[in-house]
């Protein structure tokens, strides 16, 4: 079961990527992310509260309900979206992987689990995978404006470790997680919506079947049941573990690449490729006892 919600979080959000290149290549980010929570936010809040599993969540609950759903729906959809513009994706990808060390650290001042030496083995292993995979866009980083995109990669890493820390107190908590899913899509897409208007950006609908396509899949397969698999995920495995979707992603992503857009592996990308794989292995092995 492990495997399955792991491989079905990694090719949606692998596909997920591909949707919001082709969103982005019609209209602006903003409009995109805020649609795309809204849209599923409210098709999960009628089928949830219609048939009665979500009757709302006690105020003691509510604030970390927030943070998930910020956190992991809205604002780093938008921080990474705006660290893309100073550097290459690639890199943004290889950054996003220092997710899995603050997991640990969060989970250990948080709530006093160990770190587990696996997954930070695991991590580097695979960190240095993606280094690899995505050599030709290191000189990016000479260029001006790119420490700019580097520091908004690690904020947006602190971002999304901070709201991981979140959902696992709600998942502790035993709080239903579509419900919390349904209420964080709705705090991320107004807050998204917020932004996109005060950007200047605005709500526009852009009338491309295309883009609308995009966002269909977008809210109901990414949003609700990617996440739905990943936040299981990490109720079975734990945060630290899981969070290694975020390294497999971009990897699946060129695999996608190479067949939609002709994207050509290189030596190093391959041996990358590989080390992202070991990397992983190491990490989700099974614990012994």
């Amino acid at each position: 079961m492990n495997i399955l919600l792991f491989a079905v979080t990694s090719v949606l959000w692998a596909l997920g990527w591909a949707a919001i290149k082709i969103q982005v290549a019609i209209g602006p980010a903003g409009p995109a992310v805020a649609w795309r929570l809204l849209l599923a936010g409210t098709i999960l809040q009628l089928w949830l509260r219609g048939t009665g599993r979500h009757k709302g969540f006690a105020l003691r609950d509510l604030p970390f309900v927030a943070i998930q759903g910020l956190g992991l729906f809205a604002i780093n959809n938008l921080v990474f979206y705006e660290a893309v513009t100073f550097i290459a994706s690639g890199l943004v990808a290889v950054i996003v992987a220092m997710v899995i060390p603050l997991n640990a650290i969060g989970l250990r001042l948080g709530f006093g689990l160990p770190i587990r030496p696996a997954v930070i083995l695991g991590a580097a292993v695979a960190a240095s995978g993606l280094a690899l995979v995505f050599a030709p866009e290191w000189s990016m980083l000479a260029e001006a404006g790119a420490w700019r995109g580097v520091a908004l990669g690690i904020g947006g890493s602190f971002v999304v470790a901070s709201a991981n820390m979140a959902a696992v107190r709600n998942a502790r908590a035993r709080l239903p997680t579509l419900a919390v899913i349904a209420d964080g899509l709705v705090i991320g897409g107004v807050f998204a919506a917020i932004v996109s208007v005060l950007r200047g950006q605005g709500l526009a609908v852009p009338l491309n079947a295309a883009w609308i396509a995009a966002l269909v899949f977008q809210a109901l397969l990414v949003s609700i049941l990617s996440f739905f698999c990943y936040f299981t995920l990490q109720t079975r495995i734990g945060a630290d573990r899981a969070a290694y979707v975020l390294v497999v992603v971009p990897v699946l992503s060129l695999a996608l690449s190479s067949v939609l857009e002709d994207y050509r592996w290189s030596v190093l990308a391959v041996i990358g490729a590989g080390l992202v794989a070991l990397g992983n292995a190491i990490a989700l092995a099974p614990r012994r006892v």
